[in-house]
């Protein structure tokens, strides 16, 4: 029956069917469901085996083109209105767009918001500006809706450039670049630029010095001047700066002692224990700071 209509393949594919399974999917068809359960009910005016056979290849025939076709394109975002969408801001981020705004613009945007929000982003404000704005909001009169749209278009536009802005860094993160600029520069080039923020800011050439000598320069250092810097520290301190240290530093500082120290070094790593993180980087940062001396006073030269 390949020319036969749709409700006799249909009929014929629910004969098929376990009598719970066909009245489930009767079930779901709403209006068209009693038409076809009297006609699966009523008895085949023709050869079953040929009806079942022709109706289960053109339903397979439709699944063929329906797997071919392509899928339904998605449904575009609904439309938000602009207080909508300034509604949808995070609190944070409208408190950073309403920066520099007078605060009658600040208050006729807040008043748009629900009061937790709203008074989120308030927290964020300075104290001068929330008690200007608090009298504000009590006092709006009537608002113009043209004017409202056009405020509340004008900061949702700005919060989307802020958030397309790059994240302003922290003085920990200005610090650290900092400092590997300058581990990129030859020594010669770049102690006297640590010499003149010295001069300038000694608390941030300390910070910058901290972050621009590390472990992994003892790598770089010459045997005869590692053995010079090993003679400046004592071997308790060693033994707990090496305390998980890369087994290449370990190597290095082990290769430029004499046998007896070493083995008072071991015998020191051996009675340590477990050692606090704190203590470790209070240890490493002895160490580093004898790299630096070494390297101000002229008697340290990492290689490049």
């Amino acid at each position: 029956m390949p020319d036969a209509p749709g409700d006799d393949t249909a009929v014929q594919l629910l004969r098929l069917m376990p009598p719970e399974v066909s009245e489930l999917i009767l079930g779901r068809l709403g209006a068209e469901a009693a038409r076809l359960r009297s006609r699966v009910g009523a008895a085949p005016t023709a050869p079953a085996d040929a009806d079942s056979a022709a109706a289960l290849a053109h339903f397979f025939d439709l699944q063929r083109i329906v797997e071919r076709a392509p899928p339904p394109p998605p449904e575009p975002p609904p439309v938000l209105t602009p207080v909508e969408q300034i509604r949808a801001l995070p609190p944070d981020v409208l408190a950073k767009a309403l920066d520099g705004e007078q605060p009658g613009t600040v208050a006729l945007i807040l008043s748009c918001l629900d009061p937790v929000p709203a008074g989120q982003a308030m927290q964020r404000m300075s104290l001068e500006l929330r008690g200007e704005v608090a009298l504000r909001l009590t006092k709006l009169g009537t608002r113009n809706p043209i004017l409202l749209t056009q405020l509340v278009t004008a900061v949702t536009e700005k919060a989307r450039r802020l958030g397309d802005m790059p994240k302003e860094p922290t003085q920990e993160e200005l610090v650290a670049n900092l400092a590997d600029m300058l581990r990129a520069m030859p020594r010669a080039e770049r102690l006297p630029v640590v010499k003149k923020i010295e001069l300038a800011d000694p608390d941030l050439a300390a910070k910058i010095a901290e972050k621009l000598y590390r472990m992994e320069d003892l790598l770089r250092i010459p045997d005869r001047q590692i053995q010079i810097l090993l003679g400046k520290l004592d071997v308790k301190t060693l033994a707990v700066a090496l305390k998980g240290a890369d087994s290449a530093i370990v190597q290095k500082i082990s290769n430029n002692m004499s046998s007896r120290s070493r083995e008072v070094l071991n015998d020191e790593t051996a009675m340590l224990g477990t050692v606090s993180a704190s203590r470790v980087r209070e240890a490493q940062a002895k160490l580093i700071a004898a790299i630096r001396r070494g390297e101000e006073d002229g008697e340290i030269t990492p290689e490049e």
